[in-house]
């Protein structure tokens, strides 16, 4: 019993890091056709080579890219609760309906966002 027990939480550990794994192909593929167009470079191959060479650099940008927008739809979660002791929300869309004075940020007569700054 305590074999599928275990086996159980491997799957559910594996299933975890598989969520927040960060996509290494484009990067792995960058470095490769990089490594690929020096080579070309070397063999005397110069126009083919520079355009290879692009798209690896390319590629390399593009994971940047996807890393820095799943970091960013990370922090957005993280900044959808409401952390104000005053009015005690717990979700930030509440207090924008609600249009709370303590947490609520404010241009004219329209709220244009949400604070969790307790220094206002």
């Amino acid at each position: 019993m305590s074999t599928n027990s275990s086996d159980r939480n491997n799957e559910n550990n594996n299933r975890n890091s598989k969520k927040n794994r960060t996509t290494v192909w484009p990067l792995v593929g960058g470095i490769a056709v990089v490594a690929f167009g020096i080579l070309l470079l070397t063999l005397r191959a110069v126009i083919p080579s520079f355009v290879i060479i692009l798209v690896g650099i390319f590629l390399i940008i593009y994971w940047i890219y996807i890393t820095k927008t799943k970091s960013q739809g990370i922090k957005s979660n993280v900044d959808k609760r409401c952390l104000c002791a005053i009015c005690e929300h717990t979700e930030s869309s509440l207090c924008i309906q609600q249009r709370c004075i303590c947490c609520s940020i404010a241009k004219g007569d329209k709220i244009v966002g949400h604070t969790n700054n307790p220094l206002q």
